[in-house]
């Protein structure tokens, strides 16, 4: 999914350059540095709901008026969410669209999980259960979103890309199979090499800093005070 958000906007299929082997291999970096606060955050949501869980176990109070209608409540906000998420992906233009869609669709796939029994087979104990499927499934609902942005973040980048030796005016977008990707941002177009024709490449980020002028520094008048 991460690779199909990152190649899908330069309307490139990957997979056709890219063996199935070397899928994990090119988003897999990306995704472990993306998904550290996710895992973090659900993690600290499970140690939280687990004690509480105890305390009030599943499914007592479910008759009572207030638990109906809290449960219709939470149906119509999933419903709407729900629908929001399909008026960004419709409507709404830019990658970055993509991410948002997985945020509001990242509250209802946790409840559609619940408590995962269609894992327990695999894992038997119920928080770990939870933890590992809910981190899953939220890394796959974002790993599409997180390809979009990255690959607009490369058309944009205030890099220097130098080619055998020479400064080329495309953007550097990335290498899959034996072949070299680049964003030509003038003509809106991708330009793909063979790595037979390249010998030497250079990629540089430039390091915005403020530069002071010492010259112009106003200088301490000092005087020489004689003793007669």
């Amino acid at each position: 999914m991460y690779l199909f958000g990152f190649w899908g906007t330069f309307n490139v299929n990957v997979l056709e350059y890219i063996a199935l082997t070397d899928v994990i291999k090119n988003a897999l970096y990306p995704l472990i540095y993306s998904s550290i606060f996710i895992v973090f955050g659900l993690t600290i949501g499970n140690v939280v709901t687990a004690p509480l869980s105890k305390k009030m176990p599943a499914g007592g109070g479910k008759d009572l008026p207030e638990a109906k209608y809290f449960r219709w409540f939470f149906r119509l906000m999933a419903l709407v969410i729900v629908a929001f998420a399909l008026y960004l992906i419709f409507f709404e233009v830019g990658n970055t669209r993509w991410f948002k869609v997985a945020v509001f669709l990242s509250v209802p796939v946790i409840i559609m999980i619940g408590d995962a029994e269609f894992a327990k087979d695999y894992i038997n104990n119920k928080q770990l259960r939870v933890l590992v499927v809910s981190i899953l499934s939220v890394t796959l609902l974002y790993s599409y979103g997180w390809g979009a942005v990255h690959a607009e973040r490369a058309k944009v980048s205030d890099q220097i890309f130098k080619i055998n030796g020479k400064i080329s005016n495309q953007k550097y977008v990335g290498w899959a199979g034996g072949f070299l990707f680049l964003w030509d941002n003038s003509k809106g177009t991708i330009v793909v090499k063979s790595k037979s024709t390249i010998k030497s490449m250079e990629l540089t980020m430039p390091v915005k800093s403020a530069i002071i002028d010492l010259s112009r520094a106003e200088k301490p008048n000092k005087k020489l005070k004689q003793d007669k």
